[in-house]
């Protein structure tokens, strides 16, 4: 197997976001097909859209990572070649100061189902998993995800897996629970692979706990203890968006620190590491509930809210008192989706609702669109913004002068 020098993953540069836009503007346009004389001038420009790690470039749909579904919490993964990833992966909870090992002997395992179709009708990869115990529901959703390119150029690979924890106190009293997810790491041939973050540059990590300042946006597990040629290399994802609680701190240490309590002494690997992710406890109130993610596999998983994307365009008159259109082109809509038109004043909607839900996309489609009227009242400088529930705000700034 080729070796991947290290420098191809740390640390991932975001690339300027790039959107395609039909401004579609210009002016009533008169039976001669020539645009109609306007008293006014006026100019359309995008203003920088505003999102939270924005997804970027097109999907290959080819599955690269074997997930293995089995009815109980522990996960099962392995590279495209079979290439072993992890020996155990599970989490455990912490409920009130005790540990409550879930799923593995402890709770009622409620049963498994297969991850329903996108929205736009495409198929998903992958299973949830629910447990209770105690009071507290586990439900563990795992999905094989698209990642990162790794060059501008290049398709996005589905090569790693998003797992979430969504949990529940089915109680009627508040309790303090934590979540830690164990692995006991393996990587390819290596049961003391060891580790590297991009908070602790040009280093190989063994027996460290990274947290605050040093808690990184992802960790890489490598099959050999070189930075300039590590062999495979596998990254634990942990910047998963804003909408799910990042993880806390995580700890590399050696295989069985742990194991049966909560904590984890960050002790060297001595040739069979392991790691621990930890969303350390917090109050859940009664009814209450605290969702928790990670991103593992090959490559680096995108946070969620870069689901439903979208551009925005304007089309008909800018002139005073004249009718134009604002709509926004959602590709793949995110579960739930809704985009929220902000006009300022001396603009106002003609039709459409301030707040309008996305719709599933035509058969065959994979876009989305929805669609306003509006009119500008009188000249003057405006934006024009469009809101995403998902995170992203896309905008135009427009410039209306009588000449």
């Amino acid at each position: 197997m080729a070796c991947q020098s290290l420098s191809q993953y740390v640390p991932l540069q975001r690339p300027a976001l790039t959107v395609a836009v039909f401004l579609g503007l210009a002016l009533s346009v008169g039976n001669s097909g020539e645009p109609a004389k306007t008293p006014y001038k006026i100019n359309v420009r995008d203003e920088k859209a505003t999102v939270v790690a924005m997804a970027e470039g097109p999907v290959d749909p080819v599955v690269r990572i074997r997930l293995q579904q089995a009815p109980n919490l522990f996960i099962s993964l392995q590279g495209e070649q079979g290439q072993t990833l992890h020996l155990s992966h599970f989490p455990t909870l912490v409920v009130d100061g005790r540990v409550i090992n879930i799923g593995q002997g402890e709770g009622r395992i409620e049963g498994m189902q297969k991850l329903p179709k996108s929205p736009s009708g495409k198929e998903r990869h992958g299973h949830t998993v629910s447990c209770l115990a105690d009071n507290i529901r586990v439900i563990q959703s795992i999905e094989v995800v698209p990642t990162r390119a790794p060059k501008p150029e290049q398709k996005r690979q589905m090569d790693a897996v998003m797992v979430r924890h969504t949990i529940e106190n089915l109680g009627k009293a508040d309790r303090k629970i934590g979540l830690r997810v164990y692995m006991d790491t393996y990587i390819v041939d290596n049961d003391g692979c060891l580790f590297a973050a991009p908070t602790m540059p040009n280093k190989v990590l063994n027996g460290v706990e990274l947290k605050e300042k040093t808690l990184p946006e992802y960790v890489q597990l490598l099959q050999r203890q070189d930075l300039k040629n590590p062999g495979y290399v596998a990254h634990l994802g942990l910047n998963v968006g804003s909408k799910m609680d990042k993880a806390n701190r995580v700890v590399l240490t050696h295989h069985g620190n742990g194991l049966g309590a909560w904590e984890m002494p960050p002790n060297p690997s001595n040739g069979d590491s392991a790691l621990g992710i930890f969303w350390d406890p917090q109050a859940l109130k009664a009814g209450a509930k605290r969702e928790t993610a990670y991103f593992y596999g090959k490559g680096l998983g995108t946070a969620p809210e870069n689901d439903g994307r979208f551009s925005l365009q304007l089309g008909g008159s800018m002139e005073p008192g004249k009718l134009f259109t604002v709509s926004a082109l959602v590709n793949d809509p995110a579960p739930g989706q809704v985009l929220s038109l902000e006009l300022p004043r001396g603009m106002e909607r003609l039709e459409g609702r301030d707040i309008e839900p996305v719709p599933a996309p035509a058969a065959n489609r994979a876009q989305s669109i929805v669609l306003w009227k509006a009119r500008v009242l009188e000249p003057g400088e405006f934006q024009v913004r469009v809101r995403s529930s998902t995170g992203l705000t896309q905008a135009k700034a427009i410039s209306i002068v009588k000449e």
